[in-house]
């Protein structure tokens, strides 16, 4: 089970605005941009979770809640255009599960309460002005991957101890994830040694070059930073890595263990 996704569902559903709790009788319309598609396995208990939660606060779809879902796939450059459906539909909420969607989602409304399951560093993002006061109209979850960041490292040497030359898989689009990606490979990596190769992937079409760009640079173990286009593409990636015998490492989504700690504000 992916226990930090559902507990931030949790919390989503728990964020849900006082002034529009479910004593009123108009029912409300709650909008939501995923990654993946809706039969992706993650994806469905998530959301399980999500609607049953909400049934136990008294919002049941069907009686006062419709859900308006849209899904980006594996392409993340999708978010734009489905926030703007649902900006069309003049929901009363967005819900979104990361910071390229919740840009996507502010960059096409300032007055719908967006709500985030979980973005990495929101105030350096620029998506709220601090996490006592965000300010706008967004709040949520945000996890502090960022600053465990060495952790990631240290983990690397437990499963391979002298492993020197570590890639790092993340998206050049997404400004925690190429923040986390810098930091590591100019501070942390030589810090511990390490020569931090970065792999930039932004599409699907991306990963035949990053995995290429894996075997050309003699890579001896994979980060991956849990951006939309690494979730949509991971059995690939985990496909890959298991081919090559090359040790994988992830915060989120696609190892068992993961390092993530969640901050609501």
């Amino acid at each position: 089970m992916r226990r930090r996704y559902f507990f931030a569902l949790l919390g989503v559903a728990a964020a849900w605005p006082l002034g529009l709790r479910a004593q009123q009788a108009k029912a409300r319309r709650i909008g939501t941009v995923e990654t993946a598609s809706a039969s992706d396995p993650m994806i469905r208990r998530g959301w399980q979770v999500f609607v049953d939660d909400l049934r136990e606060r008294g919002w049941e779809e069907g009686r006062n809640v419709v859900f308006e879902r849209r899904h980006a796939g594996s392409d993340p450059a999708r978010y734009p255009d489905l926030a703007a459906e649902l900006v069309a539909l003049n929901v009363d909420v967005i819900v979104v599960p990361n910071t390229q969607a919740a840009a996507a989602a502010r960059s096409k409304t300032t007055t719908i309460p967006i709500i985030v399951v979980g973005v990495a560093d929101p105030v350096g993002s620029g998506l709220v002005a601090s996490l006592a006061r965000p300010g706008g109209n967004i709040t949520g979850l945000a996890n502090q991957i960022e600053i465990v960041s060495a952790k990631n490292f240290e983990l690397l040497e437990a499963c391979k101890p002298g492993s020197n030359r570590v890639g790092i898989m993340f998206s050049p689009n997404n400004t925690p994830s190429a923040n986390t990606a810098k930091t590591m490979q100019e501070d942390l990596g030589p810090h511990l040694g390490l020569t931090v190769v970065p792999i930039g992937v932004t599409k699907p079409e991306d990963l035949a070059d990053a995995f290429a760009m894996i075997i050309r640079e003699q890579l001896e173990a994979l980060l991956v930073l849990p951006v939309p286009v690494v979730f949509g593409n991971r059995s690939k990636i985990v496909d890959f890595t298991l081919q090559q015998r090359l040790p994988l490492l992830s915060p989120e989504q696609l190892c068992p263990g993961r390092l993530s700690y969640v901050l609501r504000f």
